[in-house]
């Protein structure tokens, strides 16, 4: 969840996705360019992630401020 968080924030997607895209069977060393499949579902995930559930996160937020100044100042 930590790495899905990163990579929706957009800071060091690009070295998390080369790190998968190399990436083989557990205890196996790195293969370059192994998966290239996995970069697909990393721009996959930054554009549906990062732009939508980003977004929508920060609107609750936006929301749940709105209602507290309300609140306040009632």
């Amino acid at each position: 969840m930590i790495t899905l968080f990163i990579v929706s924030s957009l800071e060091g997607w690009n070295n998390i996705m080369y790190f998968a895209v190399d990436g083989t069977d557990p205890e196996h060393a790195p293969v370059k360019n192994n998966a290239p499949w996995a970069a697909y579902y990393f721009v996959g995930f930054i554009l549906i992630g990062s732009f939508f559930f980003l977004n929508l996160f920060i609107a609750v937020i936006f929301d749940n401020f709105n209602k507290s100044k309300r609140n306040e100042t009632s």
